[in-house]
Order: structure tokens, then sequence, then C-alpha cells
């Protein structure tokens, strides 16, 4: 519990707008096999969810301006891309599940939404530092690029990569 809080701590700190990434994320290039408990408490596989589609995998939390500010992109890329082949997960990183059930009743979204309490599972073995942090994933199941914070450029480039990927 302490660490949950701690790295809670670390995050609302890290939650910022969009900034340039670093010069390569650890994760590029690495299989993005993510597990977590959706809204109902039932564990989702990403990779096995999924079936070889794109994915776009979003960290965020309720408390997190910019993470609220791309929702509403991130739904929309799920609705307009999602029969070409797009599947979009959101990772609350709410210490309380209640928090992100009730943010999503104000700003319902299409795509599923997991939760990891506080980021204590994910955050070390996804290398998130800040949020948002979103994951763009090949058919393969391999990330191909990491976008660190959020703003409309960001939403642009991401909505771009979405659209070539798709197109492989």
């Amino acid at each position: 519990m302490r660490r949950a809080l701690l790295l809670l701590g670390l995050l609302a700190t890290a939650c910022a707008g969009g900034r340039p990434a670093p010069s390569r994320s650890p994760l590029i290039g690495q299989r993005a096999d993510l597990t977590a408990e959706d809204l109902a408490g039932r564990e989702v596989r990403v990779e096995d969810a999924s079936g070889g589609k794109v994915r776009v995998i979003d960290f965020w939390a309720s408390w997190c301006e910019p993470c609220r500010e791309q929702l509403p992109l991130l739904d929309r890329l799920a609705r307009d891309y999602g029969a070409q082949g797009l599947a979009v997960y959101g990772v609350a990183f709410d210490e309380d599940r209640a928090m992100v059930e009730a943010f999503l009743s104000g700003t319902p979204v299409s795509f599923p939404v997991l939760w990891d309490r506080g980021g204590g599972r994910l955050s070390a073995p996804f290398s998130i530092s800040r949020l948002p942090t979103t994951l763009l994933v090949d058919r393969a199941g391999v990330v191909r690029s990491v976008h660190l914070g959020y703003d409309v450029a960001e939403g642009r480039k991401l909505e771009g990569e979405v659209r070539k990927l798709l197109a492989e």
C-alpha cells in the first residue's frame, strides 16, 4: 500500500501535457503483453482480447487533466478506426475504482477501461513515469511508439501513426 501511494504521488507530479518523448523508449520493439482487471473485476489479457489488431494502450488517471483531455480523441479513434482493425484500451491508475467509474459516468468511452490500483502492477514493467503514457502496438503485439503527455499536436501525431500501422 505504501509503495502504491508513493507511486501515485510521483505520477501526480508527472501528469503533463505534450512534451517531446525521450529519444527512445525502452518499450519500443518489445512485446506489450498486458493483463489487468476491467472495471467489473474480470482479468483481461489485451493480446488475447485484441485478436491481431493494432492497439492503442493508454495509461491515465481521472485526476490527470491532460489524460482527461485525451480520452475524447481516443474514443473517436476507437469508433473511426475500429472496423479497420484498431483496438483501444485505457488503463486507469486511480487509487479508487469508484473514482474511475464516477469519471466515466460523465465522460463515457466506447473502448474497454482496465484498472491497475495506483499503477502498482503495471507502472514498472511498462516504464510509466508520467501520465498519460500511450503505447501504439502493431498487429504482432510489438510496441512501435510511445507518447508521453498529451496536447493537440501529440494527438494528431498519434492518429497519423495509427493510420500508418493500419495500412501495413
